[in-house]
């Protein structure tokens, strides 16, 4: 099977601008305490976790909804995909059968349907999702993109050529990357149209995106001028991997911008907001590639930022893994490994439910 999609990050030293570090305009308790009810929440929100494996793909994906007011989580049995079949993809137990990747989940309320794809590879009207079906030839690894119309589950392959995975789908086209293997690093972004499969290259191979939305394209580099901190000093491997500066590539004009830097840490932008500002965490790295510290930033601005939680390590029991968050009327959601925490329309950060996993669609 072809191996696993590592998200790992490329040095990239760019002259986009001067480094400057970021202004905060204030700053969030840890919120990792039940808040309640905020906003008298009545709603239900679709929440996917995998148990049993420390890899998401190989493990068992239990898909279902938080129905608020309440903290935990329904399981829903036509959430359920099937094991992997030779050729590395899950079908839905549900009919028309959907299929695509393992480890991830979508519901649509348009359709009532769980999708075997994350969020991100979902449509923005939810009527169609992309995924990249892995296999290999003669010259090595390769893949296929698919895309599947969700209400008569036809599925199409639109592109097979190359080694890529998807990671965005936006009103423009499918956007994939080129997929590392043999320990080199994903790179490279591409816009992909789903009606002609042409596929055209938005950001060179010597960078790795780390999410797409908001108009943008995200990565990470080391700002000019900056070194990784004192406790890389003997391990290359990390030195050649740190960032500490997230850099704003837009879609349309293709202007980058620095967005946000914290010289010593190290930051990665893991989504959007609303209006398409980045929700960034920032670590404190140690000698043995975990974090002393972790932060929550919403970056409204470059340079401009709000710190919405602060909290312990990676190195700690008590470390909060952010999921990718997903904003609706209420706010904005993450999953996490110790619960979901919505981030109120007031800019308030409050853990509102027990349950694990990723958020996988609205609250409605």
């Amino acid at each position: 099977m072809v191996k696993r999609l590592l998200l790992l990050g490329l040095v990239l030293v760019s002259a986009c601008g001067p480094a400057t570090t970021p202004s905060a305009t204030s700053s969030s308790p840890t919120a990792t305490a039940i808040a309640g009810n905020p906003s008298g929440l009545a709603c239900r929100l679709p929440l996917v976790h995998v148990e049993g494996a420390s890899d998401p793909s190989t493990g068992t994906l239990k898909a279902g909804f938080v129905t608020f007011p309440g903290t935990t989580m329904a399981i829903d049995p036509n959430g359920a995909f099937g094991e992997l079949a030779a050729n590395g993809l899950v079908k839905s137990v549900a009919q028309p059968y959907l299929y695509g990747v393992p480890g991830v989940a979508t519901f649509t309320r348009r359709y009532g349907r769980w999708l075997p794809a994350s969020v991100a590879a979902v449509s923005p009207d939810s009527s169609h999702y992309a995924y990249s079906e892995s296999y290999a030839d003669a010259n090595g690894p390769r893949s296929k993109i698919h895309i599947v119309d969700v209400a008569s589950a036809a599925d199409r392959v639109v592109y097979d050529q190359g080694f890529y995975a998807v990671i965005g789908y936006e009103p423009e086209g499918i956007y994939v990357f080129a997929v590392g293997y043999a320990d080199g690093p994903n790179s490279g972004l591409w816009r992909l149209d789903p009606q002609g499969g042409s596929l055209h290259q938005v950001v060179l191979q010597n960078r790795t995106i780390d999410y797409v939305g908001g108009g943008a394209a995200w990565y990470g580099d080391l700002a000019p001028g900056d070194q990784p901190p004192p406790s890389y000093d003997n391990n290359s491997m990390a030195r050649a991997f740190f960032k500490d500066r997230v850099v704003r590539l837009d879609l349309k004009t293709g202007v980058v911008s620095p967005w946000f830097r914290r010289p010593g840490k190290e930051v990665r932008a893991i989504g959007v907001d609303g209006q398409g500002h980045p929700i960034v965490t920032v670590s404190l790295p140690t000698s043995g590639a975990t974090s002393a510290a972790e932060e929550l930033w919403l970056v409204t601005e470059p340079e401009v930022g709000k710190q919405i939680y602060s909290g312990p390590g990676s190195n700690s029991s008590d470390f909060v893994a952010f999921g990718t968050p997903l904003g609706d009327s209420h706010g904005l959601w993450f999953g996490s490994t110790k619960g979901v925490f919505l981030l109120t329309l007031d800019d308030k950060l409050q853990k509102v439910s027990t349950a694990i996993g990723e958020v996988a669609g609205r609250c409605s």
